[in-house]
């Protein structure tokens, strides 16, 4: 148990209030922008750091949790050029970062890419999602293909259906300090006005991707055991706090 306790201190410095946001700009022949937002809090950013210079956490933490070389290896995954960013201060502390693309069929983007995906531990790289791109007379049309998910409680870092109970117990009990506070979202925001979508997630010419409150999720244990019994990324509609495109293609079709 004193072990347990431990590994939950650790787990609570590591992703005390984490707040991730990325904006996919999609202009009307295929270019666009991409600007990505990470935090923490202060205080989480400074014990994080004090950690890995005595050597507490080794392999943990970088000594730089959030900026310009963080962002340029996340430019090389995406397929993305690095054109800038700053430093947040603040309530959180952190770095926004600004990508820019010619061509949004050539980005591979997975459903953790953000900062999330090196401090949350356990998790396995999710298979990226992908555009397919139309540009018309009248309106252009952009296909959303989403990651074939087999295990959606995997991606997260939940043991899958099927675990020693204990096992469980004892992951939920962490995930439930691991991850409060933390929110992470990745929208599409397109030059112009919808003219006809499939998405259900649709405010103006914005439309959300992904979006995981974590305080909304861990309010409720019975969303975590349908989050760990979950099959595929259709088994994810419904859940409080979690917003997905749950078919593999989505159309969205804008205009000037």
């Amino acid at each position: 148990m004193k072990r347990f306790a431990i590994l939950l201190l650790v787990a609570a410095a590591c992703s005390a209030c984490l707040r991730s946001t990325t904006v996919i700009s999609l202009k009307p022949d295929g270019s666009g922008t991409i600007v990505q937002e990470t935090g923490m809090t202060p205080q989480a950013v400074a014990m994080l750091k004090s950690m890995a210079a005595s050597g507490g956490n080794q392999g943990t933490a970088p000594k730089e949790l959030f900026g310009e070389q963080e962002a340029r290896k996340a430019a090389d995954t995406m397929g993305v050029k690095f054109v800038g960013g700053e430093p947040i201060k603040g309530q959180l502390e952190g770095y926004r970062a600004r990508f820019a693309f010619d061509d949004i069929r050539q980005i591979k983007m997975q459903l953790s890419q953000d900062a999330t995906a090196d401090l949350g531990k356990g998790a396995t790289a999710d298979p990226p999602f992908g555009f397919e791109f139309e540009k018309g007379a009248a309106a252009s049309r952009l296909i959303i293909k989403m990651p074939d998910l087999k295990s959606p409680a995997g991606s997260m870092g939940l043991p899958k259906d099927g675990a020693n109970p204990e096992q469980l117990q004892q992951a939920m009990a962490m995930m439930k300090v691991m991850m409060a506070g933390m929110f992470v979202d990745v929208s599409l925001d397109v030059d112009g006005r919808i003219v006809k979508t499939d998405a259900p997630y649709v405010q103006g010419s914005r439309v959300t991707l992904l979006q995981i409150d974590f305080d909304k999720l861990l309010a409720d244990e019975g969303s975590l055991m349908k989050l760990q019994k979950a099959t595929d990324i259709k088994s994810l509609a419904g859940v409080p706090g979690l917003k997905v495109l749950t078919n593999p293609k989505v159309s969205v079709e804008f205009a000037k």
